[in-house]
C-alpha cells in the first residue's frame, strides 16, 4: 500500500467543516484535479477509501455499474459510527433500504415504482401546485417587508411543500417533517444535529411517524405518490414494509433538501452575480438554462461512495475489488475539463454533462422535478425582484453529504 498516491496531510476534501468554507474546499479540489486526481486515505475517522475528483473519472466509475457497486458503503461515516450501526441494526444503513443503496437488478424495479411522478404526466400533473407554491412564497417576502433570512423562511419550505402535495400530506405536517430531515441530513452540523448518533435516532422516531402513514395508505389508498409507494408489488409480491418506509424516506428527504439547497445556492449566486441577474430579467427563455447552471455551482450532493467488484486500472493505479471510492461531485462540478472558467457562474453556461444529479443508472429520479421548481421560483420571481443584496452572514451548513445554506439573510425589492 505504501506505493499509492496518498491524500497530502494539508489537503482535507472530506470532514464536514470544510464544507461550511467553500473557497479553500474548491482550491483543494482544483490542486487534486490537476496534481492528484486519484489519491488513497487512511485518515482518521474513516475507513480507507480512495479521492475521485475529476468529471470523467467519475463518469467512467458511474457508468460502470458492474464494476462499482452502490452496497456496501455509500457514504462516508466515522469507523465508530458505521461499527454501532452494525451492531444495532446489522447494516450500516441502520436498516434503511433506500433506491439509492440498491443495485441492480433490485435499483431498476423499484426506481420504477415512483418515476412516474416525476416525469411525463405525472409532472405535468403537479406543475400548477408547483407554480401555485412558488407564487405563494414569493409573495410571503414581499409580505415580510423587504428583509428575511431567505434559507430558513423561504427555501426550505416551497420545495418541501411540493413533495408533501406529491405524498398527500397535509401543510400542516411541513414543520415536523423539515425538523426530522434536518437532524438526519444535517446530522453532522452542530447547530442541526440531534446527537452524535448520525441521524440514527431521528431515524428510529421517524420511522414510527412513516409507519403510520404506510399503514394508512394501504387500508385508504389514494392518487398520491405515498399510496402508489405503499401498494406497490415488487416481482408480484407486496412491497415489504423496510423497503416501503425507506423509500418514503428517500422521497421526503431527497425531494426538498437537494433542492432547497439549490434555491438557496441560487439566490447567493444571483447576488453575487447580478449581470446574470439582470441577463435572466431580460431574457426569460434562459430560465432552463439559469437552473441547471445553478446546479452545477452548488452541487447539493457532496458525494457518494461506490465499492468495486474486482480490480480496476485507474491513473496508473489499480483499486483492489472490495475498495471504496469517494466521488465528489462538486469537483467534478467545477473540472475546467469538463466547463471552461468553471468559478463563473453563468446562466449562459452549456451544462450538459454536469453532476448535480449523479450520472449513469443512479442519477436522480427526481430531477426534472427539481430543474421545474427552480424554474418556476426564479422564473416567477426575477423579473419582480428590483433589488437584492445580503443582510448579513450567510452560513454553509458543515456537511460532506448533502449541502446547503443554515442561513441567508438578504434585503430586497420585490414590484
Amino acid at each position: 500500500m505504501s506505493n499509492r498516491p496518498g491524500l497530502p496531510a494539508d489537503i482535507d476534501i472530506f470532514s464536514p467543516p470544510r464544507y461550511a468554507d467553500e473557497a479553500s474546499l474548491f482550491r483543494d479540489f482544483a490542486y487534486l484535479r490537476q496534481y492528484l486526481p486519484l489519491a488513497w486515505v487512511e485518515r482518521e475517522p474513516y475507513q480507507p477509501f480512495w479521492t475521485v475528483v475529476r468529471s470523467a473519472d467519475i463518469k467512467a466509475i458511474e457508468k460502470d455499474h458492474e464494476t462499482f457497486i452502490n452496497a456496501p458503503r455509500l457514504t462516508l461515516l466515522p469507523k465508530q459510527v458505521e461499527a454501532a450501526t452494525i451492531q444495532a441494526y446489522g447494516t450500516r444503513t441502520a436498516g434503511v433500504r433506500a433506491i439509492i443503496d440498491m443495485d441492480l437488478p433490485d435499483h431498476r424495479k423499484y426506481r420504477d415504482v415512483a418515476s412516474r411522478w416525476f416525469i411525463g404526466a405525472g409532472l405535468r400533473k403537479l406543475m400548477p401546485r408547483v407554480d401555485q407554491l412558488a407564487e405563494r412564497f414569493i409573495d410571503e417576502m414581499v409580505a415580510k417587508g423587504g428583509e428575511c433570512d431567505f434559507a430558513t423562511d423561504v427555501a426550505v419550505w416551497y420545495p418541501l411543500q411540493v413533495i408533501a402535495s406529491m405524498l398527500g400530506l397535509p401543510e400542516t405536517e411541513a414543520p415536523y417533517i423539515l425538523r426530522m430531515t434536518q437532524q438526519l441530513l444535517g446530522a453532522q452540523d452542530p447547530d442541526l444535529q440531534r446527537s452524535d448518533q448520525y441521524g440514527a435516532d431521528a431515524y428510529v422516531e421517524f420511522s414510527g411517524y412513516l409507519g403510520k402513514l404506510l399503514a394508512e395508505r394501504r387500508a385508504n389508498p389514494g392518487d398520491d405518490l405515498a399510496s402508489a409507494i405503499a401498494n406497490a408489488e415488487i416481482d408480484g409480491s407486496p412491497i415489504g414494509m423496510v423497503d416501503a418506509l425507506s423509500y418514503y424516506l428517500i422521497a421526503i428527504t431527497a425531494g426538498h433538501d437537494t433542492t432547497s439547497g439549490a434555491i438557496t445556492g441560487g439566490m447567493h449566486a444571483f447576488i453575487q452575480n447580478p449581470g446574470e441577474m439582470a441577463k435572466l430579467r431580460a431574457r426569460p427563455e434562459l430560465t432552463r438554462s439559469a437552473s441547471n447552471e445553478i446546479c452545477r455551482w452548488v452541487s447539493p450532493v457532496k458525494h457518494f461512495m461506490r465499492t468495486a467488484t474486482r480490480d480496476f486500472e485507474l491513473h496508473g493505479q489499480t483499486i483492489q475489488a472490495g475498495e471504496a471510492v469517494a466521488l465528489f461531485f462538486p469537483s467534478g462540478n467545477r473540472d475546467e475539463t469538463a466547463f471552461p472558467d468553471p468559478d463563473r457562474f453563468d446562466i449562459e453556461r452549456n451544462t450538459e454533462g454536469h453532476l448535480a444529479f449523479g450520472y449513469g443508472i443512479h442519477a436522480c429520479v427526481g430531477r426534472q422535478l427539481a430543474l421545474a421548481e427552480l424554474d418556476a421560483f426564479f422564473g416567477k420571481l426575477i423579473p419582480r425582484l428590483q433589488k437584492v443584496e445580503f443582510a448579513g452572514e450567510a452560513r454553509l451548513i458543515q456537511s460532506n453529504l448533502v449541502g446547503g445554506y443554515k442561513n441567508l439573510p438578504i434585503r430586497y425589492t420585490i414590484a
